[in-house]
């Protein structure tokens, strides 16, 4: 995957661990740097937001909040 494309990853695993490794040393996250169509943690379409991830497939690429 290239370097700055969005991504995510939603374990359908009880208990399942993701990791994550990146270049360099931890740099919190700037509120301008969250992708814009997500809404924030406990904010409306959050609930369907995760949906939509547990049963999105490979090259799904929509989803309006």
């Amino acid at each position: 995957m290239a370097a700055g494309t969005w991504h995510a990853v939603l374990s359908l695993d009880t208990g399942g661990i993701i990791f994550e490794v990146k270049h360099g040393g931890y740099q919190p996250v700037a509120a301008d740097d969250y992708a814009h169509w997500a809404p924030a943690e406990g904010e409306p379409g959050t609930t369907e937001l995760m949906a939509w991830y547990a049963q999105a497939q490979v090259g799904d690429s929509t989803f309006a909040v």
